[in-house]
């Protein structure tokens, strides 16, 4: 095939590109504690997004919001609202790790296309679930 056909080349690394920190929503993958890390369950769709300000998360099961400042390697959450329905078992897991690990200050890891965010008891790993903007 000839490069010069108008076709782009398959992008060789695509694990080069950095998805920001804010604007970026990501997707819940797995939940890491001293159990060990522990899948999100099939099914379960937890958001994560830091915008303008604030945090706003999807469980799973409830949606909410709070404050929050970003450093260099920390977000400063406040108080979170969080609506209120019950979910199974599963989707409540889910959600109590979430909302144990983001309040107060929260050590933070961005690389590429992943977002850590905990601390050493429970760490939420999170990918982005969309390209980086060109």
């Amino acid at each position: 095939m000839d490069m010069d056909d108008g076709i782009a080349p398959a992008d060789p690394a695509p694990a080069s590109r950095v998805w920001p920190m804010e604007g970026t929503t990501w997707v819940l993958t797995e939940v890491r504690d001293e159990q060990g890390a522990h899948a999100v369950p099939g099914g379960i769709r937890s958001t994560f997004q830091f915008l303008d300000g604030h945090i706003h998360v999807e469980t799973g099961c409830n949606a909410g919001h709070a404050s929050a400042s970003l450093a260099a390697d920390t977000l400063q959450i406040g108080p979170m609202a969080l609506t209120r329905m019950t979910c199974p078992d599963s989707v409540m897991w889910v959600e109590h790790a979430i909302t144990a690990t983001l309040t107060g200050t929260v050590p933070y890891l961005h690389s590429a296309d992943v977002l850590a965010l905990g601390r050493a008891d429970r760490v939420l790993v999170y990918r982005s679930d969309l390209p980086p903007a060109a």
